[in-house]
């Protein structure tokens, strides 16, 4: 999973790429890298404001008013990529966009949810196994006291 701020720049990084793309009158299926750059940065933030509302912890960065201003900064770059679009684009064109957005936005939400899981998963059984282990060792250590060997 990608930090906040990391993602946050992915998604500028595929916003101006597409509107570098849009304003040179390319079409959208030649921007896929800079669509995919987009919708991955926000999928990420957005799965990981989901996450973060789940958490009991928070971090300073995450202040309201940071937020705040992130998402009027991808309102302002989504109001943006629609006027590029319904002025140099091809009808029908924007939406095209939001549905491949949309698209990918699902599939990598997907993905980092089954990342977490297994991350957890690990961390389970990791955790598990030393318990384990350590228990064993007491238990080992304690009879052998009793035993009087040790």
């Amino acid at each position: 999973m990608i930090d906040p701020i990391s993602a946050f720049a992915a998604l500028s990084a595929g916003h101006s790429a597409i509107m570098k793309g849009i304003q040179m009158g390319k079409d959208l299926s030649s921007l896929s890298g800079a669509v995919n750059r987009y919708a991955k940065g926000e999928a990420e933030l957005q799965w990981g404001e989901a996450r973060k509302k789940k958490s009991r912890f928070s971090i300073a960065e995450d202040s309201a008013i940071e937020k705040h201003f992130k998402k009027e900064k991808l309102n302002d770059m989504r109001a943006e990529l629609r006027k590029a679009f319904l002025y140099f684009g091809k009808p029908g064109q924007w939406e095209r966009l939001q549905a491949e957005i949309a698209n990918e936005r699902v599939l990598i939400k997907k993905r980092l949810q089954e990342e977490a899981e297994r991350r957890e998963r690990l961390i389970l059984i990791w955790g598990t196994v030393i318990t384990i282990i350590v228990g064993g060792g007491i238990l080992f250590a304690w009879i052998s006291f009793l035993k009087g060997t040790l």
